[in-house]
């Protein structure tokens, strides 16, 4: 089943993009961001904007241009054959190394905060499992699920901003600009890693009824989550202040700290669920990515028996591709940044580019 066979709404577009992109930043990316731009840490996101609204504008156009198609459907046409498949077997490992690291995130803050007695390889396979039973039954069902999942985990980050507003300390957040943009900037790029996976539109746009209004989505999607970014960054520095950067999940520790009285306190059980929702959301949502790119790559028109064999290997590479919790830490903060912008801009750029000097265009309905 290809993608423009079963679709999707632009509205259930964003709220799939919401959460499948911006479950597991919530929580560690202000430690990261802290680590370089310290008290100015909230202004990461903003710093991450335009190249994130770049790749959504790169990925609208190429859809644009080859309707009803993925990258690696029309990368063939573009580029040749062989550096087309390449280039879509390029963007398969971006998607499945992704999957990959998302699954250890999981299970590293799983492990961390609630389970300390869970194998890894165990945390990592029941949640591959859960996705990949979503991932079968397409599109149309992680849409709905993102509906359901969305909104209430906005309103529980509010929640707990909420209950956290007696600890908060604005005055932590000065001097602003402190040591200039260089931090910010440096810190924007580490945002960008999780921003610029709006590359899944190359993958979930051609499922969307209406591209323009797929692309709009998409464009509030972003504006959501940058918003969702700065205002989590800003109230988790507001309470921590210097010591934010000392925390692996510094907004998990703020929902620990909490409290409406003795009426209400201790949501953190609650954001642990939420957050175990999310990351297998978003490992579901990357996983139909992965699947998808890797079928069309090789002309393979029924995705569906890939899904579980592929869910396995990324659960093994998740387990074994990194030694210990602070390697992971260390990959993401400064190999991650730069090794990610090479598939979620520079490939798909590269493609536009060609296929506009070259002319080349697809046609509605047209396969491989």
């Amino acid at each position: 089943m290809h993608p423009r066979e079963t679709k999707i709404t632009p509205w259930q577009l964003a709220m799939l993009l919401i959460p499948g992109i911006g479950a597991t930043a919530l929580l560690g990316l202000p430690s990261a961001t802290a680590t370089f731009a310290r008290q100015d840490a909230w202004l990461a996101p903003l710093a991450a904007l335009p190249p994130a609204i770049l790749v959504i504008w790169v990925c609208g156009r190429l859809a644009a241009r080859f309707p009803e198609e993925t990258f690696a459907e029309y990368a063939p046409k573009v580029l040749g054959r062989l550096p087309g498949k390449l280039c879509g077997l390029l963007l398969f490992w971006y998607f499945f190394h992704v999957d990959s690291v998302i699954s250890r995130e999981f299970a590293d803050f799983l492990i961390a905060t609630a389970h300390p007695r869970t194998p890894m390889p165990l945390a990592v396979g029941v949640a591959m499992f859960a996705a990949a039973v979503a991932v079968r039954h397409g599109p149309e069902i992680l849409a709905r699920l993102g509906e359901l999942f969305a909104i209430p985990s906005v309103l529980l980050v509010l929640l707990i901003i909420g209950l956290a507003y007696d600890n908060i300390d604005p005055f932590l957040l000065q001097p602003v600009l402190e040591n200039g943009w260089g931090p910010v900037l440096a810190s924007g790029f580490i945002t960008q890693t999780f921003t610029g996976q709006f590359v899944l539109l190359l993958v979930f746009l051609p499922a969307v009824k209406g591209l323009q209004a797929g692309v709009r989505a998409s464009y509030g999607a972003l504006a959501t989550i940058v918003v969702t970014l700065v205002v989590v960054s800003a109230v988790t520095i507001s309470v921590f202040g210097p010591l934010t950067a000392s925390f692996h999940w510094p907004f998990f520790k703020v929902s620990r700290i909490g409290s409406f009285g003795i009426v209400l306190a201790r949501v953190d059980p609650l954001v642990t669920g939420f957050w175990v929702a999310g990351s297998c959301f978003k490992l579901a949502v990357h996983l139909y990515a992965t699947v998808i790119t890797f079928a069309h790559v090789f002309g393979l028109r029924d995705w569906r028996p890939l899904v579980l064999p592929m869910a396995a290997l990324v659960s093994a590479y998740g387990v074994g591709h990194l030694d210990s919790f602070v390697e992971h830490a260390y990959m993401l903060s400064y190999f991650w940044p730069p090794y990610t912008q090479l598939f979620q801009l520079v490939l798909p750029s590269l493609v536009l580019l060609i296929a506009a000097v070259r002319g080349v265009e697809g046609k509605p309905g047209e396969t491989r």
